[in-house]
Protein backbone atom coordinates (compact mmCIF):
# COMPACT_ATOMS: atom_id res chain seq x y z
CA UNK A 1 0.00 0.00 0.00
CA UNK A 2 1.36 3.35 -0.97
CA UNK A 3 1.42 6.36 1.96
CA UNK A 4 2.65 9.83 2.38
CA UNK A 5 4.68 11.26 4.38
CA UNK A 6 5.04 14.91 5.21
CA UNK A 7 6.72 17.53 6.63
CA UNK A 8 6.54 20.96 8.35
CA UNK A 9 9.78 23.00 9.07
CA UNK A 10 8.87 24.69 12.84
CA UNK A 11 12.67 26.01 13.65
CA UNK A 12 15.94 25.97 11.72
CA UNK A 13 16.47 22.57 13.45
CA UNK A 14 13.05 21.15 13.82
CA UNK A 15 10.38 19.39 11.98
CA UNK A 16 6.90 18.03 12.68
CA UNK A 17 6.49 14.58 10.42
CA UNK A 18 2.66 13.87 9.19
CA UNK A 19 2.65 10.37 9.41
CA UNK A 20 -0.39 7.67 8.08
CA UNK A 21 -3.22 7.33 10.81
CA UNK A 22 -3.13 11.19 11.88
CA UNK A 23 -0.13 11.22 14.14
CA UNK A 24 2.73 13.75 14.27
CA UNK A 25 5.90 12.62 14.94
CA UNK A 26 9.10 15.19 14.85
CA UNK A 27 12.25 15.22 13.68
CA UNK A 28 15.45 17.60 14.97
CA UNK A 29 18.53 17.69 13.42
CA UNK A 30 22.03 19.37 15.50
CA UNK A 31 25.26 20.03 15.14
CA UNK A 32 26.92 16.20 15.67
CA UNK A 33 23.19 14.08 15.72
CA UNK A 34 19.83 14.29 15.24
CA UNK A 35 16.71 12.59 16.58
CA UNK A 36 13.44 11.20 15.76
CA UNK A 37 10.81 11.67 17.92
CA UNK A 38 8.21 8.63 17.72
CA UNK A 39 7.34 6.27 14.93
CA UNK A 40 3.57 6.58 14.24
CA UNK A 41 1.70 2.98 13.43
CA UNK A 42 4.25 1.50 11.21
CA UNK A 43 2.45 1.75 7.96
CA UNK A 44 5.16 2.87 5.56
CA UNK A 45 8.79 3.14 5.93
CA UNK A 46 9.65 6.20 8.11
CA UNK A 47 13.19 5.06 8.27
CA UNK A 48 13.52 5.65 4.67
CA UNK A 49 12.03 8.94 4.38
CA UNK A 50 13.64 10.26 7.57
CA UNK A 51 17.46 9.27 6.97
CA UNK A 52 17.75 11.52 3.56
CA UNK A 53 16.75 14.38 5.68
CA UNK A 54 19.42 13.58 8.30
CA UNK A 55 22.14 13.80 6.10
CA UNK A 56 24.19 11.02 7.34
CA UNK A 57 23.95 12.19 11.07
CA UNK A 58 23.38 9.30 13.51
CA UNK A 59 20.88 9.69 15.31
CA UNK A 60 18.47 8.11 17.97
CA UNK A 61 14.84 7.00 18.26
CA UNK A 62 12.90 8.42 21.41
CA UNK A 63 9.02 7.41 21.70
CA UNK A 64 6.91 9.57 24.10
CA UNK A 65 4.78 6.53 25.35
CA UNK A 66 4.65 3.07 23.63
CA UNK A 67 0.80 3.15 22.11
CA UNK A 68 0.28 2.16 18.91
CA UNK A 69 0.18 5.14 17.37
CA UNK A 70 3.98 6.10 18.50
CA UNK A 71 5.94 2.83 19.01
CA UNK A 72 3.89 0.96 16.34
CA UNK A 73 6.95 1.58 13.55
CA UNK A 74 9.59 1.20 16.09
CA UNK A 75 11.16 -2.01 14.95
CA UNK A 76 12.49 -0.06 11.53
CA UNK A 77 15.18 1.39 14.11
CA UNK A 78 18.18 -0.11 16.33
CA UNK A 79 18.16 2.92 19.10
CA UNK A 80 14.96 3.40 19.96
CA UNK A 81 14.49 4.84 23.32
CA UNK A 82 11.55 3.98 25.88
CA UNK A 83 10.58 4.60 29.19
CA UNK A 84 10.41 1.24 30.88
CA UNK A 85 6.87 1.94 32.47
CA UNK A 86 5.49 1.33 29.24
CA UNK A 87 7.22 -1.33 27.90
CA UNK A 88 4.72 -3.76 28.25
CA UNK A 89 2.44 -1.76 27.05
CA UNK A 90 4.59 -1.25 23.94
CA UNK A 91 4.88 -5.44 23.60
CA UNK A 92 0.99 -5.05 23.11
CA UNK A 93 0.33 -2.48 20.85
CA UNK A 94 3.14 -2.97 18.68
CA UNK A 95 1.44 -6.26 17.68
CA UNK A 96 -0.40 -5.99 13.86
CA UNK A 97 -3.99 -6.63 15.04
CA UNK A 98 -3.73 -4.19 17.05
CA UNK A 99 -3.03 -1.50 14.52
CA UNK A 100 -5.05 -3.01 11.76
CA UNK A 101 -7.94 -2.20 14.07
CA UNK A 102 -7.27 0.84 14.75
CA UNK A 103 -6.15 2.07 11.00
CA UNK A 104 -8.83 0.29 8.94
CA UNK A 105 -11.43 3.05 9.41
CA UNK A 106 -9.27 5.33 7.05
CA UNK A 107 -7.52 2.55 5.06
CA UNK A 108 -10.25 -0.31 4.62
CA UNK A 109 -7.69 -2.43 2.22
CA UNK A 110 -4.83 -2.12 4.70
CA UNK A 111 -3.36 -5.81 5.37
CA UNK A 112 -0.78 -6.95 7.61
CA UNK A 113 1.58 -6.69 5.40
CA UNK A 114 1.29 -3.30 5.01
CA UNK A 115 2.72 -2.79 8.47
CA UNK A 116 6.37 -2.55 9.90
CA UNK A 117 6.70 -5.84 12.83
CA UNK A 118 6.41 -5.95 15.94
CA UNK A 119 9.47 -4.38 18.44
CA UNK A 120 8.60 -6.47 21.66
CA UNK A 121 12.07 -5.79 22.86
CA UNK A 122 15.50 -4.45 22.62
CA UNK A 123 14.31 -0.87 24.16
CA UNK A 124 17.09 1.38 25.25
CA UNK A 125 15.97 2.90 28.63
CA UNK A 126 15.08 6.15 28.61
CA UNK A 127 14.66 8.01 32.02
CA UNK A 128 12.98 11.69 33.43
CA UNK A 129 16.41 13.62 33.46
CA UNK A 130 17.97 12.11 31.11
CA UNK A 131 19.94 14.59 28.26
CA UNK A 132 20.69 13.90 24.75
CA UNK A 133 23.54 16.49 23.56
CA UNK A 134 22.44 16.92 19.61
CA UNK A 135 25.22 19.43 19.31
CA UNK A 136 23.51 22.77 19.06
CA UNK A 137 20.66 21.30 21.20
CA UNK A 138 19.85 19.63 23.61
CA UNK A 139 16.66 17.31 24.21
CA UNK A 140 15.82 17.12 28.09
CA UNK A 141 13.08 13.92 29.01
CA UNK A 142 10.84 15.26 31.70
CA UNK A 143 8.21 13.06 33.41
CA UNK A 144 4.64 13.69 32.04
CA UNK A 145 2.75 10.29 33.26
CA UNK A 146 -1.15 10.30 33.36
CA UNK A 147 -1.80 9.06 29.45
CA UNK A 148 0.40 6.22 30.16
CA UNK A 149 2.58 5.16 32.99
CA UNK A 150 5.71 6.10 31.23
CA UNK A 151 4.53 9.24 29.10
CA UNK A 152 7.49 11.47 28.82
CA UNK A 153 7.71 15.11 27.46
CA UNK A 154 11.19 16.50 25.47
CA UNK A 155 12.04 20.14 26.64
CA UNK A 156 14.16 21.43 23.23
CA UNK A 157 16.44 23.67 25.65
CA UNK A 158 17.43 25.92 22.99
CA UNK A 159 14.11 26.36 20.95
CA UNK A 160 12.27 26.90 24.04
CA UNK A 161 9.63 24.02 23.44
CA UNK A 162 7.97 21.40 25.08
CA UNK A 163 6.67 18.77 23.68
CA UNK A 164 3.64 16.82 25.31
CA UNK A 165 2.38 14.94 22.96
CA UNK A 166 -0.53 13.28 23.93
CA UNK A 167 -0.12 13.81 27.50
CA UNK A 168 -1.31 17.54 27.82
CA UNK A 169 -3.47 18.51 25.35
CA UNK A 170 -7.22 19.58 24.03
CA UNK A 171 -7.95 16.12 23.88
CA UNK A 172 -6.32 13.84 26.56
CA UNK A 173 -7.26 10.37 27.31
CA UNK A 174 -7.13 8.31 30.41
CA UNK A 175 -7.52 4.50 30.62
CA UNK A 176 -9.16 2.23 33.34
CA UNK A 177 -7.89 -0.83 35.08
CA UNK A 178 -4.14 0.43 35.55
CA UNK A 179 -3.50 2.11 31.94
CA UNK A 180 -3.00 5.44 32.59
CA UNK A 181 -2.39 7.16 36.52
CA UNK A 182 -4.45 8.82 39.08
CA UNK A 183 -5.86 12.16 38.41
CA UNK A 184 -4.19 13.24 41.64
CA UNK A 185 -1.24 11.30 40.59
CA UNK A 186 -1.21 13.25 37.35
CA UNK A 187 -1.90 16.67 38.85
CA UNK A 188 0.99 16.36 40.90
CA UNK A 189 3.37 15.10 38.27
CA UNK A 190 2.12 18.21 36.32
CA UNK A 191 2.67 20.32 39.18
CA UNK A 192 6.35 19.29 39.23
CA UNK A 193 6.63 19.79 36.19
CA UNK A 194 5.44 23.44 36.22
CA UNK A 195 8.03 24.19 39.27
CA UNK A 196 10.83 22.76 37.38
CA UNK A 197 10.80 23.57 33.66
CA UNK A 198 7.93 26.15 33.53
CA UNK A 199 10.33 29.11 32.65
CA UNK A 200 12.09 27.32 30.49
CA UNK A 201 9.58 26.67 27.51
CA UNK A 202 7.48 29.35 25.20
CA UNK A 203 5.72 26.92 22.96
CA UNK A 204 4.19 23.55 23.50
CA UNK A 205 3.96 21.02 20.60
CA UNK A 206 1.69 17.90 20.45
CA UNK A 207 1.20 15.17 18.30
CA UNK A 208 -2.00 15.21 16.98
CA UNK A 209 -3.81 18.23 15.71
CA UNK A 210 -4.12 21.24 17.26
CA UNK A 211 -0.96 21.28 17.36
CA UNK A 212 0.45 24.43 18.52
CA UNK A 213 0.01 26.17 22.36
CA UNK A 214 1.65 27.84 24.96
CA UNK A 215 2.32 27.35 28.61
CA UNK A 216 -0.70 27.98 29.70
CA UNK A 217 -1.74 23.89 28.68
CA UNK A 218 -0.16 23.64 31.74
CA UNK A 219 -1.79 25.60 34.32
CA UNK A 220 -5.03 24.76 32.88
CA UNK A 221 -5.17 21.55 33.10
CA UNK A 222 -3.78 21.42 36.82
CA UNK A 223 -6.89 23.96 37.32
CA UNK A 224 -8.92 20.89 35.44
CA UNK A 225 -8.00 17.75 37.81
CA UNK A 226 -8.65 20.26 40.58
CA UNK A 227 -12.37 20.32 39.31
CA UNK A 228 -11.81 16.88 38.65
CA UNK A 229 -11.05 15.83 41.84
CA UNK A 230 -13.67 18.31 43.56
CA UNK A 231 -16.70 16.67 41.31
CA UNK A 232 -17.18 20.34 40.00
CA UNK A 233 -16.18 19.59 36.33
CA UNK A 234 -18.70 18.84 32.99
CA UNK A 235 -18.41 15.42 34.12
CA UNK A 236 -20.13 14.15 30.11
CA UNK A 237 -20.88 10.63 29.75
CA UNK A 238 -18.63 9.49 26.35
CA UNK A 239 -18.06 5.47 25.02
CA UNK A 240 -14.26 4.94 25.48
CA UNK A 241 -11.89 4.55 22.74
CA UNK A 242 -11.57 0.73 23.94
CA UNK A 243 -15.25 0.58 25.06
CA UNK A 244 -16.32 0.76 28.51
CA UNK A 245 -18.17 4.49 30.19
CA UNK A 246 -15.67 7.76 30.36
CA UNK A 247 -16.14 11.07 31.24
CA UNK A 248 -15.32 14.40 29.34
CA UNK A 249 -14.33 16.99 31.62
CA UNK A 250 -14.98 19.90 29.85
CA UNK A 251 -17.70 20.18 26.71
CA UNK A 252 -16.48 20.46 23.66
CA UNK A 253 -17.79 22.33 20.45
CA UNK A 254 -17.14 22.11 16.80
CA UNK A 255 -13.69 20.57 16.18
CA UNK A 256 -13.48 18.53 19.43
CA UNK A 257 -12.63 22.36 21.24
CA UNK A 258 -13.59 23.78 24.40
CA UNK A 259 -16.26 26.84 23.63
CA UNK A 260 -14.32 28.61 26.24
CA UNK A 261 -11.38 29.08 24.57
CA UNK A 262 -9.03 27.25 26.95
CA UNK A 263 -7.31 24.33 25.30
CA UNK A 264 -6.94 21.58 27.97
CA UNK A 265 -9.31 18.81 28.25
CA UNK A 266 -9.77 15.45 29.62
CA UNK A 267 -11.45 11.72 29.02
CA UNK A 268 -11.18 9.66 32.21
CA UNK A 269 -12.87 6.77 33.67
CA UNK A 270 -13.51 6.00 37.15
CA UNK A 271 -10.75 3.84 37.61
CA UNK A 272 -8.76 7.48 37.52
CA UNK A 273 -10.66 9.39 40.44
Amino acid sequence: MKVEFRTELITERLYRVEMPGNVFGYLIKGDKRGAVIDTGFGLGSLRSFVEPMLDGLPYDVILTHGHFDHAGGAAEFERVWLDERDLPLAAEHTQPGLRLGALRRDYPAIEETDLIGAKSEGYLPLRPGQVFDLGGETLRIVDLSGHTLGNVGILFEKERILLAGDACCSFTLFFGGGGSRTIREYRDTLMRLWEIYGDRFDTVLYSHPHNYGGPEVISQMIRLCDEILAGTDDHIPMMGLFGGETFIAKKTGPGGRRPDGEIANLQYTKDNL
